[in-house]
């Protein structure tokens, strides 16, 4: 059974980098998903019972949840479920695994604080001009004067996000 589905939940440990027998590395991860709703009785939110997904990433996706995704992160993956059906002595049971084709961080639940463009290996070699004329990832210049300072919340070096301090109040 091949199909697509989108997952949200949890990241339940610190993904890791698994080999398999071909030699290529991935990245494994585990996230449980747990639907809330509110009883109509009393009002108080209820969780359902955890589903959990073993999910697995190959190539530059592999890469970079290892460097952005930790335990506890609330991601959204979406990719190719696989289930099959395992038995070991006289136990048996069914594993569930999505084949990850792009995993991000839910901003419901978090900010992210700088955007790192990754590697362009994946183009091909005529594309490669384009590719060093891509400006998406560059912060806008300033409108106007050339001259005119720009916003202080962003380091126009790195990226960086800093938090403005607050005004003081002149009253």
């Amino acid at each position: 059974m091949n199909e697509q589905i989108t997952i949200i939940g949890n990241v339940g440990a610190e993904p890791v980098i698994d080999k398999g027998d071909d030699g290529r590395t991935f990245t494994r991860l585990r996230v449980g998903c747990t639907r809330r709703y509110r009883d109509p009785q009393t009002g108080a939110w209820r969780d359902t019972e955890s589903s959990w997904y073993d999910v697995t990433a190959n190539g530059m996706l592999a890469d970079n949840i290892i460097k952005s995704v930790s335990k506890g992160t609330r991601v959204v993956v979406v990719g190719t479920l696989a289930v099959r059906k395992w038995s070991r002595d006289e136990r048996s049971g069914i594993n569930v695994t999505v084949r990850a084709e792009s995993v991000g961080i839910d901003l419901q639940w978090a900010k992210v604080q700088q955007i790192v463009k990754t590697s362009t290996s994946h183009r091909r070699d005529e594309d490669e001009a384009t590719a060093a004329q891509d400006s998406w990832m560059e912060p806008p210049a300033p409108a106007g004067d050339e001259d005119a300072p720009v916003d202080a919340d962003v380091d126009l070096e790195t990226g960086e996000v800093r938090e403005l301090e607050p005004a003081t109040n002149p009253f």
